[in-house]
Formats: C-alpha cells, sequence, structure tokens
C-alpha cells in the first residue's frame, strides 16, 4: 500500500517530521475519501491529467473523459456557453466546445469544472469557507499557468493543474475531520500562525502531506503531487530540476500576500520566496504584470458569480 512507502520527493529533513503516528492518523483520512464520493473524482481526474502529461493525447481521449461523465459534460457546456467566454452561437455538443474553445483550452476547462465539485458550499468559519478557497486554487492555478507561458514558452497545464489541487488537505480536514478543523481555524486566528502550524499541533500533519498523500494513492504524476506536498516548503524537496515546485511557491505565496482568497498563509517566509525568484529566472516586474492578468480573470470570473 502507497503509505508504507517513502512519500516520494520529500527530503529526509521532511519525512522525520512524519512520524507513524501522524501517518495513521492521515492513512485514515484517505480511507474515508475512499468510501466517500470523492472517490468518483479519481478516474475522471486521472484521465485528465494522463491526457495533459501525454503530448501524443488527441481530441478523442480528452472526448472519452468528458463523456464517461454526463454530470461533467453538462458543466463543460454550460461554462462553455457563459458569459466568460461568449459564443456567438449556443454550443450544444462537447464537439462544438472543442472547435470553439480549442483542445488546449477545454482540457483546463474540464480540469476546472471536476476539481470545482470537490470545492462544494460550506461555512463560513473565521474568514474561511470553501469558496474563498476555491477563488484562491484558481488564482494560484492562473498565477502559476502564467509564470510558465510568460517565463518559459511552455503551456503551463501542470502548473494549473497543481494551483487548483494544492489546499485539497484543507477539502479533506474540513469534511473529514470538521470538528478538528474548526479548532485547527480557532487556533491559527487566536495565535496568529499559519494553519499548517496549528494543523501539525492539533493533527501531527498539515494539509500538504495530507494532500499529497491522498494524490499519491490516486497515482497521479510524482512532479504533481510532491509540489503539492512542499508548497509551504520547497527548499525541503529533494525531487531535482522541478520548475513546478518553486513556481506553485511564488503563486501560492503571491496570491496570499495579493489578497486573493482564502489565506492560510499570512505569516511567509520572504526568503524563501525570493530565493524561487532568482531560481525561476524571474524580475519582480514580470511577475507584477502577471499578477495583473490574474487579477483581471478572477474578476471576470467573479462577474458570473462563481465565488
Amino acid at each position: 500500500m502507497w503509505w508504507g512507502r517513502k512519500i516520494s520527493g520529500l527530503s529526509q529533513h521532511e519525512m522525520e517530521g512524519i512520524n507513524m503516528e501522524s501517518n495513521e492518523k492521515y492513512k485514515t483520512v484517505i480511507e474515508l475519501v475512499g468510501k466517500s464520493e470523492l472517490s468518483s473524482l479519481k478516474t475522471v481526474m486521472s484521465g485528465i491529467i494522463s491526457i495533459i502529461n501525454n503530448p501524443k493525447s488527441s481530441v478523442k481521449d480528452l472526448k472519452e473523459v468528458i463523456q464517461i461523465d454526463p454530470p461533467l459534460s453538462a458543466k463543460v457546456l454550460r461554462q462553455a456557453n457563459s458569459v466568460y467566454y461568449s459564443p456567438r452561437n449556443k454550443i450544444i455538443s462537447i464537439t462544438q466546445a472543442l472547435i470553439f474553445l480549442g483542445f488546449d483550452a477545454l482540457k483546463e476547462l474540464v480540469l476546472n469544472q471536476k476539481v470545482c465539485d470537490i470545492f462544494g458550499k460550506g461555512d463560513l468559519i473565521g474568514g474561511y469557507s470553501r469558496t474563498s478557497l476555491w477563488k484562491h486554487s484558481n488564482a494560484v492555478a492562473l498565477l502559476g499557468k502564467l509564470i510558465y507561458r510568460r517565463e518559459f514558452r511552455e503551456s503551463g497545464e501542470n502548473a494549473y493543474a497543481a494551483g487548483l489541487l494544492h489546499d485539497i488537505g484543507i477539502i479533506l480536514e474540513d469534511q473529514f475531520l470538521q470538528d478538528k478543523f474548526k479548532q485547527i481555524l480557532i487556533k491559527s486566528k487566536n495565535e496568529k500562525i499559519n494553519l499548517s502550524e496549528a494543523e501539525q499541533k492539533i493533527l501531527g500533519y498539515n494539509h500538504a502531506i495530507l494532500g499529497m498523500a491522498l494524490l499519491e494513492s490516486w497515482e497521479l504524476p510524482q512532479e504533481l503531487f510532491t509540489s503539492i506536498g512542499c508548497h509551504h516548503n520547497p527548499d525541503q524537496s529533494s525531487l531535482p530540476a522541478s520548475r513546478l515546485i518553486p513556481t506553485l511557491f511564488v503563486a501560492d505565496y503571491f496570491c496570499q500576500q495579493c489578497g486573493l482568497g482564502y489565506a492560510d498563509a499570512p505569516f511567509q517566509n520572504e526568503t524563501v520566496f525570493y530565493k524561487c525568484i532568482e531560481e525561476l529566472g524571474m524580475t519582480s516586474v514580470s511577475l507584477d504584470l502577471i499578477i495583473k492578468e490574474v487579477r483581471e480573470e478572477i474578476s471576470k470570473m467573479e462577474d458570473q458569480g462563481l465565488f
């Protein structure tokens, strides 16, 4: 079983922080996911991300993934017909959506609509809500994707996926550990500490490790789940030559500093941020231009009532 192995991509320093007791605790949460409606996300999520990572994937592959999930098909068509995309004529089929949006844009839309299923409505607790977390996740996804496109001339689809999923561990705590999660939110607010620090004190692990464990159990790509496990501690990954890890940290850090959605880590390490910026070869000017574009996209989504 996956939880009996060393968690891939983490340094020895990080591994020492994950003792057997916390391992057993988050293993229980992963097992609860397997018995819940969230387990139905695994097949489609794996299919979409496999298409993203396979340069030989085709339109036919994407259509098959969408069509095995009728509710997803309906959501994709509804979104493709929204003001956000503003089609001149009504789109009534996935084939028409492919023609109008294009293969790459449709992959992104399908992933977004599927992940959105995880972020159902919930209570507002001390500044946290699933809606505000979804807004933050979208902002991080957009920022990460644009870093890849503007700085590296790459599509950034994995960065987009990592951004959407990086805080999935928070959703798992919200859904399966509700009483403790409320304690964590209160502790974080009262003691003015990051959510992950409060999680560590109460649970013995944090949402980044929990999210990584889930996505590894779903057999998603190693770079993806490792970047999520290290999204608050990029310097603790032993995964070599990965742009995704510093990119996700920069995107998460900057979106929190800019107040885009829920901020689970308002007290971050500025030194690590600038180290990641340097590693990516970015400048503050280029990052400012990207965040301006992200704000515009988030504003359009807000106008649609998505947050």
